[in-house]
């Protein structure tokens, strides 16, 4: 107990002794941390292009881009009327996909290809979300209309799409015939087979 009491009184005056000399004064490690930089304000002689090319990229680009609309609707077709529209969605767009026919599929392949689907243009930035309907139909929901065209395209580089229906309108690669003439073609084929087996 004498020892403890010593300790604090040794304590109380080696603190007393600090305060009076000046001494103590608790220092921070982080102090070294806060340094402080000067930048001059006269910055004539920094040359910057980077962001000014950019810039001027982004303008030539927006200004290619643009495309306004028609003056004169009524001389127009309901397809080009409806092509012209669907330039300008914003708003949530979904449709049908229709797989190519010839391969035998259950609803776990057609899960798995609307999975990958999902998942890849997922990392183009197209924010799409793929269904399995049946053996040959996979629907498609997305929320920005405006990337209807980059689906479009990402949807016919892939091997199992073969037509693409959005609204009224079809879509599939050039020289191909329509998914019905196709899949008549293909039930044709099964059933001479069947019946030659028999």
């Amino acid at each position: 107990m004498l020892k403890e009491l010593r300790r604090c009184c040794y304590t109380i005056c080696l603190l007393l002794l600090l305060i009076t000399t000046g001494t103590l004064s608790f220092h921070r490690f982080a102090d070294g941390l806060q340094r402080r930089i000067h930048v001059s304000d006269d910055l004539n002689d920094v040359v910057d292009n980077e962001e000014e090319e950019q810039w001027s990229n982004k303008k030539e680009i927006a200004n290619s881009e643009f495309d306004p609309p028609p003056n004169d609707v009524s001389k127009m077709s309901p397809k080009d009327i409806q092509a012209e529209m669907m330039k300008r969605v914003l708003g949530p767009v979904f449709g049908f996909v229709k797989l190519r026919p010839g391969t035998l599929r259950t609803p776990v392949m057609v899960s798995d290809i609307a999975k990958r689907w999902t998942n890849l243009a997922r990392t183009g930035a197209i924010e799409t979300k793929f269904i399995g309907v049946d053996f040959s139909t996979i629907m498609f929901t997305m929320e920005k209309g405006q990337d209807t065209k980059q689906l479009k395209e990402f949807l016919l580089e892939q091997e199992e799409a073969y037509e693409i229906k959005i609204g009224d309108q079809l879509f599939r690669r050039p020289g191909d015939p329509p998914f019905e003439e196709v899949f008549e073609k293909f039930q044709n084929e099964i059933e001479k087979n069947r019946h030659s087996e028999l």
